[in-house]
Order: structure tokens, then sequence, then C-alpha cells
């Protein structure tokens, strides 16, 4: 069962506002940033400070108004921006990521993340090339063209990808990271990206968990976006890793905190299997299958007629990777625009040499 410990969180969700800065405990605060011109209206940043160090994790979305938020809060909390000695993000999103670069420089400090999130920004190369490549991805999963404009990213877009690789430390799951007196371990839970991280106070009973679990909505795993060959199965693994702790309470980057970790997994893991059934029983259903043609018969929350712009291709690119996990487990195979199983097992095996 999971239990609502944020309230305030929760309150402000459902009156679609920015929740208060919080002090969680002495040493925590849960601070609200907002992310411009999307659904999710803000990300939850949280700053531990202790013993004369100050961690930010998750900065959020760089904008102005983000930005200054941010200051503000940290001139409240006491050290204010001078005195952050380090920012870590749990995954390379322009949410999460966004205004590390910006708030470390501003404070002389390091920017880390997740070792393959690292690896998965450096592998970009020029915008207008990766733009083309998009695009080229796009139209072979069957996107009709009058539609292209609307899924492919920005030449903004991938600029940002290409000044948020500039990261100074690398992370890896099981390694330890100190702030004064708290000691925090990454927990590897990859699949919403390739390097995402949970960090675990265990002596505070605290887990910050990204997007990997929320305590409502889905996380998105997509093909396109993950740099992962299969990423819904490393999700689904990932999720097994996360049951360890059921005291802990959940600090997630999105909605509001939580208690009861492995119900909520439980739930992720059955919503992913409906998912999967759901796919097969579109691709078994049709002819000659394209990602377009199954996640238009697929029962999206709001609607198919609901999704544009971006969240149709999080929508697109969420189908391609739950067809993928249905081709690598035997079930189905043949759509175009995907990697065979076995160009994917080579693939996974290239990754762990």
């Amino acid at each position: 069962m999971v239990e609502i410990t944020g309230t305030l969180q929760r309150q402000a969700w459902i009156e679609k506002r920015l929740p208060p800065v919080e002090q969680l405990d002495g040493g925590l605060w849960s601070v609200p940033i907002v992310f411009p011109r999307n659904p999710m209206r803000y990300t939850l940043c949280y700053v531990m400070v202790d013993g004369g160090d100050c961690l930010v994790v998750d900065p959020g979305f760089d904008s102005d108004e983000g930005y200054d938020q941010l200051a503000d809060a940290l001139e409240r909390i006491g050290p204010g921006i001078a005195g952050v000695t380090g920012v870590f993000a749990t995954h390379y999103h322009a949410d999460h990521l966004g205004m590390a670069r910006r708030l470390a420089d501003a404070a002389a400090t390091w920017v880390g993340v997740g070792r393959l999130d690292r690896d998965a920004l450096t592998a970009h190369g020029e915008p207008a090339a990766e733009q083309e490549a998009d695009r080229q991805l796009y139209r072979s999963w069957g996107v009709p063209e009058e539609r292209l404009p609307e899924v492919q990213l920005s030449l903004e877009a991938f600029q940002r990808i290409r000044h948020a690789a500039a990261v100074d430390r690398v992370f890896d799951g099981g390694d330890q990271l100190r702030v004064g007196g708290r000691i925090l371990r990454t927990e590897a839970t990859p699949g919403h990206t390739p390097g995402h991280l949970m960090l675990w106070d265990d002596a505070a009973r605290l887990v910050l968990s990204g997007d990997h679990i929320l305590p409502r909505i889905t996380p998105n795993v997509s093909l396109a976006e993950s740099g992962h060959p299969d990423p819904l199965r490393s999700y689904l693994e990932s999720l097994e890793r996360t049951v360890e702790a059921e005291d802990h309470e959940v600090l997630p980057a999105h909605e509001y905190r939580f208690k009861g970790i492995a119900a909520r997994a439980r739930a992720l893991r059955a919503h992913s299997a409906e998912r999967l059934d759901e796919v097969l029983a579109a691709l078994v259903s049709q002819q000659d299958p394209t990602v377009y043609t199954v996640a238009r018969n697929i029962g999206w929350s709001r609607g198919w007629d609901s999704l544009a712009g971006f969240q149709l291709r999080m929508a697109l690119s969420e189908t391609a990777a739950h067809i993928q996990y249905l081709s690598t487990s035997g079930l189905h195979a043949g759509v175009s625009g995907l990697p065979s199983a076995p160009e994917v097992v080579a693939l996974q095996a290239g990754q762990r040499r």
C-alpha cells in the first residue's frame, strides 16, 4: 500500500500550483523548480546541507525563473549559491540536469551524473546531423510526413544536449557520495535513461528516486530517448532492485513524497504487463504494423487524439520500447525501424565489453 507523506506537495499537485519549499529533516529541503511549457509543471529539487557541504540534487530545467527560484531558496536555507559544493542529477533529462552546469559554474563546483548517461550525452554529434537522424528514425516508424515536424526535436534541443554533456564526475551503482556526515549510496536503475541513479540514505530511511519511481505517474520508458537497445527490460529489472527498503520514504522528482516502494514497484510492473498485452494484440491484428499504427491502437489515458508534439513523440518512443521488449523476448518481430533481436543481442554484448 502506498502512503502519501508529502501532503502539501500532493495538494499543490492537485491544484496545479507550485508546492512550498519544505524542510524535510535537519539538513534536507525540497525545492520546486518550474518546468516551463510542460505538463509536469515543475521538478522537485532536493538540497542537502551538512558539515559545510551543500549538495543540490536535480536542479531542474534551465530558465531564468527557475534559477531565481533556486537562488532564493538557497539563500533562505543558508548557504546561498556560493555555498553549493556539488550538483548531482539522477539522470540526464533537461528537467533534471538542465540547470546543473549553470548552477555549478556560478558556485565553482562539480556536476555529476551516472556514467552511462554521460556516455549517452557525449555520443551525440553535430545538432543538424542529429536532427536529421531523428527525423529519419520517426519516419521509419511510420509517422506521416505531415506529423514529422511536431515529433522531431529542434536544433536547440540537440544543442542543449551537447551543452549538458559537460559534466565533471560520473557515478556507477554502488558508489558512495558524502555530504558532511550523510552517506548516500547510488543504485543503478536504468530504463528511464541508461544511467539513471537513485540515491539512498539508509541512516535517515530516505531514497531520492528521480523519475524511476513516482507515486502515481508511470515513468516514460522510450527507445529513441534512452540510448539503450532494450530499455523496458532494463526498467523492469531495475524495479526488482528497489523493493528492499519498504520503510524508506521515497522522495521523487515529481508529484509528492510517499512510502510503500515495494507496492508501487508491483503496480508499475503490472501496468507494464497490461501495456505489453495491448501492444501485442495490436501487432498481431495488423498485417504490416509500424510503431505509429500500433501506438494508434493503444488506450492512452487521454486518448490518441489528445497526443501532439512532444507528448506524441514520447508515446511513439514508449510504444517502440514495448515492441522491442516483445521482439527480444521472442514474442514478435518484423516491425520496421527497430533493430532485430540478434542486433540487440550484439549491441548488448558490445555494451558489456
